[in-house]
Formats: structure tokens, C-alpha cells, sequence
């Protein structure tokens, strides 16, 4: 969401997902102290389990690493239950502030635990690739320091990996250093899980699987595999056999060429192919669900780097792939939003849509959010939690530069909202503007929330402040309440989108002058009627939380502006208010969907009005159906509910698209 202004260069923004999964999740309570039953990775009840998260890029200043604690809690918004930590010991490493980097690695554990996700303390043996090497003389004195610690806080949240990719020695030497790192560990935290470095940095897991470390009844050992999609393609045939012998642990892969692909951000289809070919077998095609941790969560310019940005948490292409196999869901944390200046709008009443909320969860100063170190922008911002914003459009500038993707915008003095990265501008040129604020470059995709004191209940015709530029579809929905709130008010039937189109010509360069008040229509297609067209509000309520996402449509404009929205009382509302189950306590019939999970085409039981919604309530799929008819959704990964409304009934079930 872009605005130009007059002379003055475009600029770029961000990109994201939003995707909760576990997002108040405690997976250190759900699975306890991990074991090996057989080869499996299991929860201490005994049950496979398979952990998926990211790798961090590497702790030293300027290397492009992401790992505040606000990151943390968006990877683990975003699905992730682990997070390893790649320590490394040369390259600028541990071995130049040793008790810096010990203190790091406490850090890390202390705050994973405190999210209730596992952690993977690696210890990252690269160059050079021998862990009998003098350069790593120090391991010894580091696992003793961090298991005695982990023994200390009793915590159960903590895995080894004593030997990043191993290379130029043979797996006699991987097991010789292991013979003196594993009698530590288990010393000072018996039962603890083992990830053990393979040669040929860590390609060669045969070897290990014909040779296995022997001796360490208290500890439960796993092996290291390694891959990266755009090269190694070879190595999936060795570990899908290995997998059905030795157990095993991905704890660093990449959709990406070998080096990480650095220098670039393009990615080619068919690393994206071996990225699931990879993934198929971590779920358990050869018989063992493997964990794994994706390289990397970092904003490096290169194919491997999850994040464009740490400061706008921006998902890179890889990134995006990456969340989508972590199984999120599609909806956005907003319980930690609120009002723009602890000032929230009013309806009815005009609505800033530049005013969209704040994300306080990454402006806490004593939970380790707060500035990046040296730069005036907020770890994490509101991305994919206030606000989606997307950058695709070609006169777009890719220049992240300058708040991590967008300029300063908004305000005579170019001051509004300067740290964040919307597309945010005034209103100028029309009298009694002044003050309010447009979204500009809006591409279908993008959303935002706002949080809003209704003082009426009631339905509310809208109109827009638009301008030459604008031609947009809207979908409005309560995140407080996950429904839809646009309706028909003639009849109460549940409406999906609003449209606003201008009428005002084109005055190219200078078109950011020329705004006026705008009524919906029902389409862009061919601008149909929409004057019973309305938002419900049931209650009177103070915080209600809406969403306004913006849809994708025929002909629509990818780059138009949307000024203030004007919500006026039409017609009172005496019914029912708002259905606060919890949709937790549903009665769901798991036969009504198959296959579920499925890849977006699948069969529904029942005849009947199908209506498939993401977990925020909104409406992504709408039909009727025959009993037992296959339908190809075209939905994205993630999950939703599908209800079937018979003459008789409602039947509701969970689906998860993969």
C-alpha cells in the first residue's frame, strides 16, 4: 500500500503470511521430555512427534540474522516448535567472545522455554571441518557450561547438535569427538537427545547407519542430515533408505543452492520440487517422522534467507514456502494489537484507514523487544499481525533501504507512521481533508485491522474517499468475533465483498489531489447496485477489532489508492448478538470432508450449501454441493472449517489443506 506523491520516488514494501500455528501453544508441555522409541522421535508419553522450525543464520553482528525475541515469537507464529541455534565457533564466532556467545546461548534457552518451544543448541564445526581440530578445542568446556546450566533451571526443552557439518575426515573422527562431548552431556543432562554431525557435511548418514554410536544408554541419539534443493537433489535416495535404520534429524535445509544461493533471490520451479520431495520423506514416507530446521532465518541476500527484512519480518519467496510447510493457518495474532495512539475511531463516524492498529507485543522493552540495535525501526512492526502488505506491482521500487521497504510518507512533514512499512499518505486537495490519511498501492492480498468503539448497533452504509486511481474490492470481517460483517440489510443474507470504483477522470501525476466521496457497488465487473449493501454491528461494543482485506477481481486496479471510509446508520438492529462459542467445542463430523487432509480437492458427504471459512471467519470458498461430489478448492495450505447447511441441519467439520 503505496502512496506516490508528486515528484517524489516510489518506494517498496513488504511482503508476508500470516499464519498462527500454536501461536498460544506450549509444546514444551504438550510433548514433555523427548525420547526414541525405536528410531522415532517421540513426546515422553511415547508418541511420534516431529519437530519443524528454523535455523538461525549465525550470531555475529552484521550477518543478516534475525533473533531477537520478537523473532522468535514470530517463527513461532508461524508454526515453528524449535529453534536451533547455529553457534558458530570460527568465522567470527565463539571463539572470539566465549563468554558472550555462552551467555547468548542462555539467553536463547531461557526465552525458548519461556515461549514453549524446543531449542537446538548447536555447536557449528564448518572450517575448518575436522571437530578434533585445535579451533574447537573449547567444546568441551561449552556443553559442560550450557548442560549444567539447562540441569540447573530444569529445564527439558533442549536438544545437542555437538558437531555441525563435519568435512575433510572420515566418521571414525566424528565418532572419536563424540566420545568425548556425550559423556558430558549425559553426566549433567541424562536422557537428553543427541543430534551427532555425519561426513561430507553431513550428506554422508550411510556411514553413520553402518556404523552406529554405541554406549550411551542415557542418551538418545539422532544423525544429522543436510540438504539443499537446488543441489542435492542425489542425496534424497540415501536418506530415504537410511531413515528406515538409524534416526535421524534435519537440522539444516534450504530451498537454495549449497551455498545458500547468496547474491540472489530467484529461485528456480524445481528447487521448489525438491523442497517437497524432501519434506515427503520427513513425513514419514520411509517409516520415521523426521524433524527439521530451515536454513535460515535471516535477511542475507540470498535464495536460503527466509526474511527480507528483520525489521519488517518481511517473508522472502523461500520464506513464504517454508511457513507454508509448517502447516500455520492463515490467521493473523492480533491479540496483541490496538488503537493508533491508544485513541480508537468511533462508528458510527469516518474511519482513518491509515490509523490501522498497533503491534505492542514488539514494542516491549522488558520481554527483549523493541529497536534494532543502531536503526529507529521495531522488531517485527505490525507485518502480518496489523497489517499484510504486498510488493508486486512494477513501478513499485525494490529498495528497502528506508524503513525496511517503504518511505516516509504520510504528513505535511512527512512524519506519520515513519517506522512502520505501509504505504501510508495524506489527503490532499480537497477542503476539510486534513488530518486523514489514504493507503495507496493497494494489491489485492493486503489487509488491515482496526480496532473501533461502536457506539450503536445497527447497520452502516459505507462510501470511501476516493480518488482517480481507485478500484477496489473490500471483504469486512470481525476479528473479535471471526465472522463476516457485511449483509444484505433487505434481507440479512450474508455478503462477501464491496466494491468502490471511481468516477473522477485520470490527472496522472497529480491524480493525489482529486478525492471524493465515493458509494460502493457490488462488483467491478459491472458495477452492480449495492444501496442495500452494509456492515452489521450486533452490539454496542468498545474494542471491536475488524479486519478490511482487499480481494482479487476482474479488472481491478493493482495499484489504486483508498481514502477514509464513512460509516452512516441506516436501519436498527433489535436481533440476536454476536455467537461467542467457542469454536473449539464444536461438534465436528470428520466424515463429512475426505480425503482430509487433502490438497484442496476433496469430496463433501452432503448435499447441501457448502460455505468453507479460515480460521478468522472469513469466507474463502462458497457452493452448493451434490453428497459425495469432488470439488478443487484452489484453497492455500492451511486450516479451515467447511459447514454443509442442509433443510435440516448444519454439519461442521475441520479441514487441512496441505
Amino acid at each position: 500500500m503505496k502512496k506516490i506523491f508528486s515528484l517524489l520516488t516510489t518506494a517498496a514494501l513488504a511482503f508476508s503470511l500470516n499464519a498462527v500455528a500454536g501461536g498460544e501453544d506450549n509444546y514444551i508441555n504438550k510433548y514433555g521430555r523427548l525420547k526414541l522409541v525405536g528410531k522415532q522421535l517421540s513426546s515422553e508419553t511415547g508418541n511420534a512427534i516431529q519437530l519443524k522450525g528454523w535455523s538461525s543464520f549465525g550470531w555475529m553482528s552484521n550477518w543478516g540474522d534475525c533473533h531477537q525475541k520478537g523473532h522468535l515469537q514470530q517463527m513461532k507464529a508461524w508454526g515453528a516448535n524449535i529453534y536451533r541455534g547455529a553457534m558458530y565457533v570460527e568465522e567470527g564466532g565463539y571463539n572470539n567472545d566465549k563468554e558472550g556467545f555462552i551467555n547468548q546461548t542462555k539467553t536463547f534457552i531461557d526465552q525458548t522455554a519461556e515461549l514453549g518451544m524446543y531449542y537446538l543448541c548447536d555447536w557449528h564445526v564448518l572450517t575448518p571441518g575436522n571437530p578434533n581440530d585445535a579451533a574447537y578445542s573449547d567444546a568441551s568446556y561449552y556443553f559442560k557450561t550450557i548442560s549444567e546450566y539447562v540441569k540447573s533451571k530444569g529445564y527439558i526443552h533442549v536438544l545437542y547438535e555437538i558437531c555441525n557439518e563435519p568435512n575433510g575426515c572420515s566418521w571414525n573422527d566424528i565418532k572419536q569427538y563424540a566420545d568425548k562431548i556425550l559423556p558430558i552431556i549425559q553426566q549433567n543432562d541424562p536422557g537428553a537427545c543427541v543430534v551427532v554431525g555425519t561426513p561430507q557435511w553431513d550428506q554422508n548418514i550411510n556411514e553413520a547407519a553402518n556404523n552406529p554410536i554405541q554406549g550411551y544408554d542415557n542418551l538418545n541419539i539422532l544423525y544429522a542430515f543436510h540438504y539443499y534443493s537446488c543441489s542435492h537433489q542425489q542425496f534424497l535416495s540415501r536418506l530415504e533408505n537410511t531413515a528406515r535404520t538409524i534416526p535421524i534429524f534435519i537440522s539444516e535445509w534450504g530451498i537454495a543452492n549449497f551455498d545458500g544461493g547468496q547474491g540472489s533471490r530467484e529461485v528456480a520451479n524445481s528447487c521448489f520440487t525438491s523442497a517437497d520431495q524432501l519434506i515427503n520423506i520427513a513425513d514419514g514416507s520411509a517409516g520415521q517422522k523426521i524433524s527439521w530446521c530451515a536454513w535460515s532465518f535471516g535477511e542475507k541476500n540470498e535464495q536460503a534467507s527466509s526474511l527480507m527484512s528483520c525489521g519488517s519480518m518481511e517473508l522472502s519467496t523461500t520464506g513464504r514456502k517454508v511457513v507454508d510447510l509448517l502447516d500455520g493457518g492463515w490467521i493473523c495474532c492480533t491479540r496483541s494489537s490496538q488503537c493508533y495512539e491508544n485513541t480508537c475511531q468511533e462508528i458510527p463516524g469516518i474511519v482513518d484507514l491509515g490509523k490501522y492498529n498497533v503491534n505492542t507485543e514488539f514494542d516491549n522493552s522488558d520481554m527483549g523487544f523493541g529497536k534494532v540495535p543502531g536503526s529507529d525501526t521495531y522488531v517485527g512492526g505490525g507485518e502480518g499481525v496489523t497489517y499484510h502488505e504486498e510488493n508486486t506491482v512494477s513501478d513499485e521500487v525494490n529498495d528497502r533501504s528506508l524503513c525496511n521497504g517503504a518511505y516516509k510518507w504520510a504528513g505535511e512533514d512527512y512524519a506519520f507512521r515513519q517506522d512502520e512499512c505501509v504505504d501510508v499518505s495524506g489527503c490532499y486537495g480537497l477542503a476539510n481533508t486534513e488530518g486523514w490519511h489514504n493507503l495507496g498501492y493497494i494489491e489485492p492480498g493486503e489487509w488491515i485491522t482496526l480496532t473501533l468503539d461502536i457506539t450503536e448497533p445497527g447497520y452502516y452504509s459505507l462510501q470511501a474517499l476516493c480518488n482517480p486511481t481507485t478500484k477496489q474490492i473490500l471483504g469486512i470481517s470481525s476479528v473479535s468475533h471471526r465472522c463476516n460483517l457485511l449483509v444484505d440489510m433487505t434481507n440479512d443474507k450474508e455478503l462477501y465483498q464491496i466494491a468502490f470504483v471511481t468516477g473522477l477522470p485520470n490527472h496522472g501525476d497529480e491524480n493525489y489531489k482529486y478525492w471524493e466521496w465515493t458509494d460502493p457497488v457490488s462488483n467491478l465487473d459491472d458495477e452492480g447496485d449495492a444501496s442495500n449493501y452494509t456492515v452489521l454491528f450486533k452490539e454496542a461494543e468498545p474494542k471491536h477489532t475488524i479486519k478490511i482485506h482487499f480481494l482479487e477481481g476482474v479488472d481491478i486496479e493493482p495499484a489504486g489508492d483508498l481514502g477514509p471510509l464513512k460509516f452512516t446508520k441506516v436501519k436498527a438492529y433489535n436481533g440476536p448478538g454476536y455467537d461467542t462459542k467457542n469454536e473449539d467445542i464444536l461438534s465436528y463430523d470428520n466424515s463429512l470432508i475426505y480425503p482430509n487432509p487433502s490438497n484442496g480437492t476433496f469430496s463433501v458427504a452432503t448435499a447441501g450449501e457448502l460455505t468453507i471459512t479460515n480460521l478468522m471467519g472469513e469466507v474463502v470458498y462458497a457452493t452448493k454441493v451434490e453428497a459425495d461430489t469432488e470439488i478443487n478448492t484452489n484453497l492455500k495450505a492451511g486450516n479451515y472449517i467447511a459447514r454443509v447447511k442442509t433443510a435440516d441441519a448444519v454439519k461442521v467439520a475441520k479441514i487441512i489443506i496441505k
